[in-house]
């Protein structure tokens, strides 16, 4: 019974001094590996929202300015009742525009050209209630960008006289356009925009009704026509001239790319993180990646296009840009973050700017 007996105090505090040390190295493994993860993650968050962003302006900007087998711009007749700088959303004689944020909540040319919405914005939806985009949303130090183009045209089905309506494929019934879209019938030699005011179709075509009026909004169909540099070479009816079997109608498409905050909320530390948004004819903005908080361009513009070739010689801010018609590629640069907060420093965002420069396919398509 005498050598029966327990630990010694000593003894105990030895054990319970080894036991936090391990339990210690246990907790700060996990708390080291969590912060490994989660910065890790913001990593990752943050190059795929550089790169989808860059990826969803490079389509559309190698796109800007395609008009199938569209003549010189001179040749492109306005069937709209309003000028062509005021039909911002179908104005195919400039295929690239920008608007430079001056950082003051100003922007060179200003956004008051923009599609903006009409009266109080709806708290649903908060930068579009269903007739543009509202500019007081627009993050201030970000630049604004604006590219055209015309669809994957549709051929007509029989000769398009002067004062006719086009008669399209219109596969199982769908021709590809609905009533109130606005389009344009092209082909090598001339190209007229019109809104399509009624639709008939019977079997695989259809007939593209364009009434014209003499009031009414600038996107109604005008009862005279105009080209942007004066009168056309042509019969002056609202097509300008007969079209070919070999003429094709495709919709006018203008897409804007803009940041504004994020509607999905707030991150984990209160802030509401900064999108990178677009609106695409006359739809709603969409919301495309969140996490990206400034966008930045420059384009590159041909001072030499008499050469024949469509090399950028400079890349300027578009209020430097001389002649829209000169630009040949634009240059992107989007600054990207983790959304949510990864890191102790300042806001705990993780940033980069990410840069591509993307040539036009289609500029100068008159050169």
């Amino acid at each position: 019974m005498r050598r029966t007996h327990g630990f010694s105090l000593i003894e105990l505090m030895l054990a319970l001094a080894l036991g936090v040390v391990v339990v210690s190295g246990i907790v700060q493994l996990f708390v080291g590996n969590s912060k490994t993860y989660t910065l890790l993650t913001g990593q990752s968050r943050l190059q795929e929202n550089g790169r989808f962003a860059l990826d969803f302006i490079e389509r559309s900007v190698r796109s800007a300015g395609y008009m199938g087998c569209a003549p010189e711009r001179q040749y492109m007749v306005k069937g709209l009742r309003g000028n062509w700088n005021v039909v911002y959303e179908f104005d195919i004689t400039r295929f690239v525009q920008g608007h430079e944020g001056n950082g003051d909540g100003s922007f060179t040319p200003p956004l008051a050209a923009l599609p903006t919405t009409v009266g109080a914005v709806n708290a649903a939806n908060l930068y579009n209630d269903g007739t543009g985009i509202d500019p007081a949303v627009i993050a201030p130090q970000t630049d604004v960008l604006i590219v055209r183009q015309v669809s994957a045209g549709t051929p007509l089905v029989q000769t398009l006289q002067p004062n006719g309506n086009p008669v399209v494929r219109a596969p199982g019934g769908n021709p590809g356009f609905g009533v109130n879209d606005i389009v344009m019938v092209s082909d090598c030699e001339q190209a007229a925009v019109f809104k399509i005011t009624g639709m008939n179709v019977a079997g695989n075509e259809a007939t593209l009704l364009n009434a014209t009026a003499t009031a009414g909004d600038f996107f109604e169909n005008a009862d005279t026509i105009a080209s942007p540099t004066g009168p056309i070479p042509y019969t002056l009816s609202f097509l300008g001239r007969s079209y070919g079997e070999d003429a094709v109608v495709g919709e006018v498409q203008t897409t804007i790319f803009f940041v504004a905050p994020t509607t999905a909320g707030a991150n984990n530390r209160g802030n509401v993180p900064m999108s990178l948004w677009r609106r695409v004819g006359s739809t709603n903005a969409v919301e495309l990646i969140e996490g990206v908080e400034d966008l930045q361009l420059l384009y590159g513009i041909d001072n030499t296009p008499a050469d024949g070739i469509s090399d950028a010689n400079q890349y300027v801010t578009f209020p430097n840009v001389p002649d829209v018609n000169q630009i040949v590629a634009v240059r992107v640069s989007v600054t990207a973050n983790s959304v949510d907060a990864v890191v102790d420093a300042g806001d705990g965002l993780l940033r980069r700017t990410f840069t591509q420069t993307i040539l036009i396919r289609n500029a100068n398509p008159g050169a």
